[in-house]
């Protein structure tokens, strides 16, 4: 890729609304997606001047230096790791300490949790010739595919819910995109009852219909509750559990609002 076209991509990206947590550091991999070390490589990637990345997940921190779209090095860890690797420069010539790297790296990824960044000011750290090594070169030794772009809106939604969804029902214009669960009653419901609830609800609304998630307690006969997603030119139906509803509310104003 060109100088020029990796700036107007980075440039995209920053265009790009993020969801923010409730803390307000930046949510960068949510539910597994992306994937962790990909979204982790993606945030050094997009450091040019030098900084201090803090990464969270759970009750585990690792705070990193970046500058110049490269990993100098990890800077801490908590809780307390040992590595030798922490508080050293990053290079090619030391296969031991990128394998500590990498294991480090692994280790605060283990769990598809939420991760966040905080982006804080630069600390000293190695010499000011020792470059560390750029996030691509990272991605290639690690076998890391780097993500090109954030997931669409509908998509990010989906996957950070993925946990709560017993059956999932994805229509694209009326074409089925994607199924999960055992989805028949779902798709009884989008047959029969969609259509005709979709109109009675525009003559309630002014203007266009923007993203709404509407949800139905206990919709089901075993008590299960359905929500259903609308979304551009998406409908999403979703059987799942009463008690989720907080959560899917949160993370759909994280990602629509």
């Amino acid at each position: 890729m060109s100088e020029p076209d990796a700036l107007a991509q980075k440039l995209a990206l920053l265009a790009t609304r993020e969801p923010v947590d409730e803390t307000g550091a930046r949510v960068i991999s949510e539910g597994g997606a992306p994937a962790p070390v990909a979204a982790i490589l993606g945030e050094i990637d997009n450091t040019v001047l030098e900084r201090c990345l803090v990464f969270e997940c759970g009750q585990a921190t690792v705070k990193v230096v970046a500058a110049g779209r490269r990993l100098r090095g990890f800077f801490d860890v908590s809780p307390r790791n040992d590595a030798a690797i922490i508080g050293q420069v990053l290079s090619r010539e030391e296969p031991e300490g990128l394998q500590q790297a990498h294991d480090l790296m692994q280790e605060f990824c283990g769990k598809p949790d939420r991760i966040t960044v905080r982006s804080t000011p630069p600390e000293a750290f190695g010499q000011g010739g020792e470059r560390g090594i750029s996030a691509a070169g990272l991605a290639t030794l690690w076998d890391v595919v780097l993500e090109s772009g954030p997931k669409p809106p509908i998509e990010q939604f989906l996957t950070a819910n993925a946990a709560a969804f017993s059956s999932v029902l994805h229509l694209r214009k009326g074409e089925i995109i994607s199924t999960a669960g055992d989805f028949e009653a779902l798709q009884s419901i989008w047959s029969t009852q969609v259509d005709a609830f979709r109109e009675a609800h525009k003559k309630t609304i002014r203007g266009e219909e923007g993203a709404q998630l509407i949800c139905l307690n206990g919709a089901f006969e075993d008590g299960s509750s359905v929500a259903m997603v609308l979304y551009e030119d998406d409908i999403v139906l979703v059987a799942c559990g009463a008690d989720s509803f907080g959560a899917m509310q949160s993370s759909w104003h994280r990602i629509f609002a």
